[in-house]
């Protein structure tokens, strides 16, 4: 079992009993204390757990997962399709982009594919079919796991996949962005493709509409001030701001 497998399990015991047990694990994984250990310590210094005597416990124990993808598809819809709009605008023709699966990001590359003149590189497989027909798109999906929820591609072999390359831009979509905290996913493999995704490209475009403002899931994905530009909708507080990067407002066609 790799050790982001270990790490998602760990998550969905503690999202059922609140605890874990560095031995209990070690049995369930049939590995060492030691790696157990290591691995709850790389999970509470991205701010997923917090460790106790003996195991771990849940940080916070009033978050409830997303939504399913297809539900969360319809929601939000002109808000989404207006930040995608934004963040195109952003980026400069020629460039090359890593995109991670999500609705929102979705919604992006649909503008992205209107607008044509890019290199795509992206875990989603909706994504890679709007973009692949586009003759001046060059579009490249990541091999890896397909999940049973979200129509894309995890896994270590999708990470070590992303370490090829470099892009302009990576452009990320999390389930929620705290001002203060950063963003955040709800899935440990969502998180950790954003991460690396966003670690081999030379700046990051953060999309989220009004409502994931404030919001804070269960895996960190990334500190405020590594985002570079973030594209809400004009709902969002008009006095947010960010540490480093620069906030764009989107307003929906009327």
């Amino acid at each position: 079992m790799w050790a982001h497998e270990r790490k998602s399990k760990i998550l969905e015991i503690l999202g059922r009993d609140g605890k874990v047990y560095t031995n209990t694990l070690a049995q369930l994984f049939d590995v060492s204390r030691e790696t157990v250990r290591r691995d709850l310590l790389e999970m509470e210094e991205d701010g997923d757990i917090l460790r106790v005597h003996g195991g771990a416990m849940q940080r916070r124990a009033d978050l409830a997962p997303e939504p399913a993808f297809h539900e969360r598809r319809g929601v939000q819809s002109e808000f989404k399709t207006a930040i995608g709009i934004c963040a195109c605008d952003l980026i400069p023709p020629g460039s090359t982009l890593f995109i991670d699966a999500g609705t929102t990001t979705l919604a992006f590359a649909q503008e992205l594919a209107r607008r044509g003149n890019m290199r795509i590189i992206t875990n989603s497989m909706e994504i890679a079919q709007i973009t692949a027909p586009v003759d001046s798109c060059d579009t490249l999906l990541l091999g890896g796991r397909p999940h049973s929820d979200v129509p894309a591609t995890y896994g270590e072999m999708t990470l070590a996949e992303i370490d090829r390359f470099l892009a302009d831009f990576a452009v990320i979509s999390p389930v929620g962005l705290h001002p203060a905290r950063g963003a955040t996913d709800y899935e440990i493999h969502e998180a950790e493709v954003a991460r690396t995704m966003m670690r081999r490209a030379r700046a990051c475009i953060m999309l989220c509409h009004a409502d994931k403002i404030g919001v804070e899931s269960r895996v960190t994905i990334c500190r405020p001030d590594e985002i570079d530009h973030l594209v809400t909708d004009s709902r969002a507080p008009v006095d947010l701001t960010l540490s480093r990067g620069k906030v764009h407002y989107a307003r929906p066609a009327l």
